[in-house]
């Protein structure tokens, strides 16, 4: 059940995948391209940098620990590196976001209620008015830690369908 070989690589390659993919993040924080907490930042870190160490830790695993490795086990790796990667990620952020993004998430919710108003009878249609309504209050009360479950989750649910084509890439 516990391998370790698994948890070894996936924390070596999840754990510096989330350092990076926070550092992107927040490059783009900085140079004032994206806010940190908007989905096309958190969509393409997680596409490109996921990806990227889901198959160096699946190509390391293969390499050194297994040579037959079957869809499993690949399937294995990569989704427990997603865990580390997700995790490292989400907790540097909701630390950033203590020390330092208060504001930015003050804007987050501003620019994620102007959204909602650009597009409210689409909205509302398919949620209904009281379902709107309550999305759209719900956006003032997002903090560090409801950001940082969000990117977490985002993280994982990416992470999972990556890991099964590169579970089926490295099967032998």
């Amino acid at each position: 059940m516990f391998d370790k070989a698994v948890v070894n690589t996936a924390i070596k390659y999840g754990v510096t995948g989330g350092i990076v993919s926070f550092a992107y993040i927040l490059i783009l924080a900085l140079i004032g391209f994206e806010n940190p907490y908007d989905n096309t930042s958190e969509y393409s870190s997680t596409l490109v940098f996921g990806s990227v160490f889901i198959f160096l830790a699946i190509k390391y695993f293969k390499k050194f620990h297994d040579s037959e490795l079957g869809f499993g086990k690949a399937f294995k790796v990569g989704f427990v590196t997603v865990f580390f990667l997700a995790f490292t990620s989400a907790m540097l952020l909701c630390i950033y976001s203590f020390l330092a993004g208060e504001e930015l998430i003050k804007e987050y919710i501003i620019l994620s209620q102007k959204r909602m108003e650009l597009t409210r009878q689409e909205l509302t249609q398919m949620m209904g008015e009281v379902n709107y309504k309550n999305a759209y209050q719900r956006l003032n009360q997002l903090n560090a830690f409801t950001l940082a479950q969000i990117s977490f989750v985002n993280r994982m649910v990416a992470g999972f369908f990556i890991s099964i084509v590169l579970g089926v890439f490295f099967r032998k």
